[in-house]
Parts: C-alpha cells; sequence; structure tokens
C-alpha cells in the first residue's frame, strides 16, 4: 500500500465509525426511524453507540489495518 492509500483508508476508517456516535448522523437518524423509536427521534444527543464503544472500534480497525499493511510489506519485499 501505498502511504497516500493508508492515510486514505485511516480517514475512512475514522469518519465512518464516528458516525455512530454524531447525534444527527443520517446514519442513526436512519436507525431510529428502522426501529420506530419516535421517543427518541430528533432528541439532541441520540446516537447508535456511545464514544467510548466507537473509540474501541476505530482502534481495532486500526490495528487490523496496521497488521494489514505489515502483511503487505512483507510479502512486497519476500518478491524482491
Amino acid at each position: 500500500m501505498k502511504q497516500s492509500e493508508i492515510r486514505q483508508t485511516i480517514v475512512q476508517l475514522v469518519h465512518g465509525n464516528l458516525r455512530y456516535c454524531t447525534p444527527n448522523d443520517p446514519i442513526c437518524v436512519k436507525q431510529v426511524e428502522k426501529l420506530g423509536d419516535h421517543a427518541n427521534k430528533g432528541k439532541e444527543g441520540y446516537t447508535i453507540q456511545s464514544a467510548e464503544e466507537v473509540l474501541d472500534d476505530i482502534i481495532t480497525d486500526l490495528k487490523s489495518l496496521q497488521n494489514q499493511v505489515s502483511i503487505t510489506a512483507s510479502f512486497n519485499s519476500a518478491q524482491l
């Protein structure tokens, strides 16, 4: 993976995960509608996950990316 691809993937992982703990993000609003949870619809601060849960997910995803990058780098160097 090129450096620019790694940076872009990091941004996508973090942004994608943050959506689940961002009030009024379309993904949270759609979940409220899907569940028919009209009591929470439009409430300030309603999210699918807490910030702590999202942080755990971001760390897990970044560690997975780190492993993927390491494996790819090892594979590429072995082919030289």
